[in-house]
């Protein structure tokens, strides 16, 4: 796969997300969220990137020469504003095209210890829309997870598995043990508590 290719395909990725957000899937977006700072403090200590905030463009800090096609990624921007994905995921839109191109780039050797930094981040998007930042917090509705000590996350352990059942046993889990009930997307209970 090309760059243009794979940039492309991330492109429709990106572009197919229902960006409306519910909550009902709070509590496995944070532990999502939650590996993608592991893994972006990683790739951050492997190249002595200096941004003090989790979302940066871990690309160009591999290699300041990487682009993507302002068109395309125009064409998603415009998705994700039609589809009230927000400012937050706006802005880390093109440094997760930009890494898409960077992996297929010919001639970049990546580390093959670190994993994809983005891939948990696309997954919390794809489970119930984007979020927001405020007052150093990450917002997913009913959860919030604080950016400060993110470079800390590094020796964390992985997360053991992207598997939608084990996403929803996370959910279902969380729900219970906040609210007392299983929420479903539109805030009412689902199913029975027991």
């Amino acid at each position: 796969m090309t760059p243009e290719e794979s940039v492309r395909a991330m492109a429709d990725r990106l572009g197919a997300i229902d960006w409306e957000r519910h909550g009902h899937r709070c509590w496995s977006k944070s532990v999502l969220l939650k590996e993608y700072f592991r893994r972006a403090a990683q790739w951050a200590a492997a190249y002595r990137c200096d941004s003090p905030v989790p979302f940066f463009d871990i690309a160009l800090c591999v290699d300041s020469r990487v682009r993507i096609d302002q068109h395309v990624l125009d064409g998603v921007i415009e998705k994700i504003a039609a589809g009230r994905g927000g400012l937050n995921v706006k802005q880390v839109t093109p440094f997760i095209l930009r890494w898409a191109a960077l992996r297929a780039t010919p001639g970049i050797d990546l580390p093959t210890h670190l994993e994809d930094p983005f891939e948990p981040l696309i997954l919390l998007f794809e489970r119930d829309g984007g979020f927001h930042t405020e007052n150093g917090e990450v917002d997913l509705e009913y959860r919030s997870v604080p950016m400060r000590g993110w470079r800390k996350r590094a020796d964390s352990p992985p997360m053991p598995s992207f598997a939608p059942d084990a996403l929803d046993e996370i959910d279902r889990a969380g729900s219970l043990a906040q609210f007392g009930y299983i929420m479903g997307p539109d805030g009412e209970p689902v199913g029975a508590t027991s």
